[in-house]
């Protein structure tokens, strides 16, 4: 009797055990795009330099930290932070809006490799709620 409790006790803990491992693996994969990384990647050849004016602000408000840019033209870049924010200001023509947790112009294949929800024609007024007028254009749209 007493192997067989002590078996069906072995049986639930690994059960138990299983169930955690599975859990954990499942929020890894949810969080996968705020994972903080480092990049290297290049500016742009445009003056003033608009990825380079990017870097700056996201630095300053905080989401990218080491941030380290040479002299050279165009700049060569180097920071840490979100995946889908390097992701996004190191693609060519990309913006990052921080306090919408998009990004204009990501390509869709990268946008849905770092789990955001692709809009290929989002409003350009879209995070104006009080424009009287809007352009009638599609801005491609990646958010997180």
């Amino acid at each position: 009797m007493k192997k067989v409790i002590s078996g069906m006790l072995v049986s639930l803990a690994l059960l138990l055990a299983g169930c955690a491992s599975t859990q954990e693996s499942q929020d890894v994969v949810a969080e996968n795009s705020e994972v903080e990384v480092t990049r290297q990647f290049t500016g742009s050849t445009m003056t003033p330099d608009p990825v380079m004016q990017q870097v700056m602000e996201l630095s300053k408000a905080g989401v990218l930290t080491d941030v380290r840019m040479t002299r050279s033209i165009p700049a060569q870049i180097t920071a840490t932070g979100p995946e889908n924010v390097l992701a996004c200001i190191s693609s060519e023509g990309s913006r990052w809006l921080e306090e919408h947790q998009e990004c204009e112009f990501m390509a869709e294949e990268t946008c849905t490799e770092l789990g955001g929800e692709f809009n290929p024609c989002a409003s350009a007024c879209r995070n104006d709620p009080e424009a009287m007028a809007c352009v009638l254009m599609c801005v491609q749209v990646c958010q997180f």
